[in-house]
């Protein structure tokens, strides 16, 4: 779990010195959480609001880190790694508090996941997340970034 942290803490630093594309964004997320188990049976709702960065870091690769505030884990952030460019990607995510892995897809403005937790105490008891989300790009026009070394 502390090499997950480290790199999800490193990876926006490391990859700042090469020549990228990028995305600053607002993310309001909403989905549903299968609690105690691996199926949508009792089911809990939960919304998030994220500032998050997409980094477009080869032709077709793209990588994504967000964090904000989350009902009901309080906070929350992600890190994706993925297939695509700024507008459209699949990638796979990362979520380190609450812990989930799975696919996330970003069609547009929208992305949708769905992860898996280990539905225990470090996944807030669920097994399961499906979210739907609607993202707002901050900070004007996408910009490229140019190369520190």
């Amino acid at each position: 779990m502390k090499k997950l942290i480290i790199l999800f803490a490193l990876a926006p630093i490391l990859l700042s010195a090469q020549e990228n594309k990028e995305s600053k964004f607002i993310e309001l997320n909403i989905g549903l959480a299968a609690i105690d188990g691996y199926d949508f049976n009792d089911a809990f709702p939960g919304a998030s609001i994220l500032l998050g960065q997409t980094i477009q870091i080869s032709d077709n690769g793209i990588f994504e880190y967000q964090v904000g505030i989350a009902a009901p884990s309080i906070v929350t952030g992600k890190m994706a790694f993925g297939y695509g460019n700024l507008e459209n990607n699949i990638a796979l995510a990362v979520r380190p508090w609450p812990l989930f892995i799975g696919p996330q897809a970003k069609i547009g403005n929208f992305t949708f996941s769905f992860e898996v937790g280990t539905d225990s105490e470090i996944s807030f008891d669920a097994g399961l997340i499906s979210t739907l989300a609607y993202r707002w790009t901050i900070g004007g026009k996408k910009k490229e970034k140019a190369s520190k070394v």
